[in-house]
Parts: structure tokens; sequence; C-alpha cells
């Protein structure tokens, strides 16, 4: 596909323009706040030296501290460090030296160049998908406004995630099986789910198969592979049971019937326990719930299968105290439904509506992780 510098020049100065007013809008929210720093446990760091930076101190908070901790001290770092497996916390320890040591400034540049690839990439594949460059201009700007799109910037595996589940599933569209499948490994060393992303690959190689091509079960291979390495690294470098990372994922939730957390976060909401919180994690998870039914009927299968799969894996886990927490940062990886989102935008009032609706939200969540706000 041919390179649009001129799409590129407006995708980075979009991107640059809201990392620069999140920094600052952040920085303003911590010097008006009335949480003390002082008054967070020292357990929340890890044992990672505290930011004094003003501007680099509303990104430390909540999973960051983790990633840190484990780019420099390794898994050994804390009792659940195998919560995530290594490419990200790998990346944050190489990077680090560039920057005196800072394993968050690391993480922050790491995840600000993913997060920016990762837009770029999908601009390319909504052209390719609706053929229409204002549908691809508007997905990219509905997806870098969303309300927790801070996770693009932040030190989290989010947009490192993102941009290789996007750059996989759009070379397995276009046939690029080796590429889909070295970007598959990417996201299975990402994230743990990131192994799921073989039953969306399962789906496009058998469209394949069925079409002459033969090569899809390459993709599906090397995302294997990639998936396998985390768990032998686990058994023969940590000399430890592949099930301990099952263990550490499963912190602060468990496992229940699909579903079954959406009724516990209205039985919450009726209780009057955390009625903000759960009101508007619900609110995410139905509306994406939603979406997801759109997808199968709107766009490529592919992509549908990947929203259900995700979307099944997220109404599993029940959370506590909060059964659906984090759900609002969860749904972020649901990208196709920004390609619903662009389409609904071609009306005028609609693409406004989004778009204030998701600038409010952004700042308010943005705002709400600055201060140790349940985001996160």
């Amino acid at each position: 596909m041919k390179v649009d510098w001129k799409t590129l020049s407006r995708i980075f100065l979009v991107f640059v323009l809201f990392r620069l007013v999140l920094g600052v809008w952040m920085w303003g929210v911590r010097r008006v706040s009335p949480v003390d720093p002082a008054s967070i446990s020292l357990e929340m760091y890890k044992g990672v030296v505290r930011e004094i930076s003003p501007w680099l101190v509303p990104w430390q908070r909540w999973d960051t501290p983790q990633y840190q901790a484990i780019a420099e001290r390794g898994y050994t770092a804390f009792d659940t460090a195998l919560f995530t497996p290594p490419l990200y916390p790998l990346l944050m320890h190489l990077v680090a030296p560039l920057f005196d040591g800072n394993t968050l400034l690391a993480g922050l540049v790491i995840s600000g160049i993913a997060g920016l690839l990762c837009l770029v990439i999908v601009e390319s594949m909504v052209r390719f998908e609706l053929d229409d460059q204002s549908d691809s201009m508007r997905t990219v700007l509905y997806m870098i406004s969303f309300p927790t799109a801070i996770f693009f910037f932040a030190a989290y595996t989010e947009s490192l995630f993102l941009l290789a589940v996007v750059a996989s599933l759009f070379a397995a569209r276009r046939a690029k099986w080796v590429r889909a499948g070295i970007w598959g490994a990417v996201a299975a060393l990402t994230r743990a789910p990131g192994f799921l992303l073989c039953l969306p690959l399962t789906y496009a190689a058998w469209s394949a198969w069925k079409g002459g091509d033969r090569k899809g079960w390459l993709g599906i291979a090397i995302t294997r592979m990639g998936a396998l390495m985390f768990p032998v690294y686990v058994w023969f470098g940590l000399h430890q049971p592949p099930t301990a990372i099952l263990a550490a994922v499963g912190r602060g939730g468990q496992l229940t019937f699909p579903g079954w957390n959406i009724v516990e976060a209205i039985l919450h909401i009726l209780r009057g326990q955390f009625v903000a919180e759960n009101l508007i994690e619900l609110t995410f998870t139905l509306l994406f719930t939603f979406l997801t039914i759109l997808i199968w009927k709107r766009l490529p299968r592919l992509y549908a299968i990947y929203a259900i799969t995700f979307m099944a894996l997220f109404l599993t886990r029940l959370g506590s105290p909060q059964p659906l927490v984090s759900m609002a940062r969860y749904v972020l990886e649901i990208f196709p439904a920004f390609l619903i989102f662009a389409i609904w935008g071609r009306k005028p009032w609609v693409n406004r509506l989004i778009l204030y609706i998701s600038w409010l939200g952004l700042l308010f969540f943005s705002a709400q992780f600055a201060i140790w706000g349940w985001v996160g």
C-alpha cells in the first residue's frame, strides 16, 4: 500500500497534540489534587523509586510500577510478577539506559511509539476495508479520543498489544501469513491473552485454504510458538510450573460464567456499592457488547471473530470489589468497534456527539489516573 505522507503527518500531529494536552492536564490536576503522594502505600510501588518530576509523577500509577519493577529486578520483583509476559518489561529494561536508567520514561516512550504506529496501521486498515479516507481518519480520531485512550500513552502494555493485534489481523486480511504470525507472537509475548489471536487467525487460514492458499498455517504456527515461549521460560528458566502464570494472571479476580460479572455489577449498583464506578464500567461493557453484534453484521468476519473472542474473555472475568473492574480500559482492545463509530460518524451531528462525549470522558479518566483514582 502506497505511503501517504500527508496522512501520516496528520496522524503524527494529532497524536502529539493529544499527548501534550493530556500531559499538561494531568500535571494541572496533580497540582490542585488533595491527594498526598506520601499517603500512597509503598507496596503500590513494588520497590520502585517514586518519581519526583512533576511531569512524570502523574504517570507512575497502578500497573506501571509493576512493569518498572519487573524491568529493573526481573520476575523475582514481587509475588505476582508473572501476570505479564516479558516483552514489554524487557523493552523497558533495554531502553532505560537511554534515559539514565529511568524505566518509567522508557515505558512512556515505548508506549507512545507503539500507540502512534498502531494508529497509522489502523488508518491503513480502515482505508483498505471501507475504501474511504474520511472514515479512516475518523477512526483514528475516535480511538485517540476514547475516554481510556490515556493508555495509548501510559507505561502500560495496551498500545504495544493493540499494535501487534491490528498488524497481525491486517496482515492476515492480505494473506501476509508470516507477518501475521510474527505480530501474533508479539501480542502473545505482550499480554497473556494474546494467544487467543490463534482463533481469528485460524478462521483466516481456513478461509484462505478454501480459496487455494495453503500457507495460512504459518501465521498460526508462529503465533503459537510465541505464546509458548513464556511458559517454557517460566518452566525451565525460572523453575516454576507454567500454572504459576495462571495464578498470577488471576490476581484480584476469578473466572465465572460469561456475563455473570454484568449481573454482579447490576446487583452491586442496586445495593449502593461503588455505584458510580460500577455504573461506568457497566455502560462500557453493554455498549461494546452491542457493538460486537454490529461488528459481526457489518464488518469482515475476521474482525468479528476477534471481537467476540476477546469480549467473551472479558465477560468471564469477575473482579472484586468491582465485578467489571477495568472494563473501560479493556474494551479499547475491541478496535473494530471504532470502525462502526466511523460509519456512524458520517453524519456531522453524530460525529460531534461522539467526539464531545469522548473528550469529556478522556479528561475525566486521565484526571482519575493522575490522582490514583479507580481508573487503571
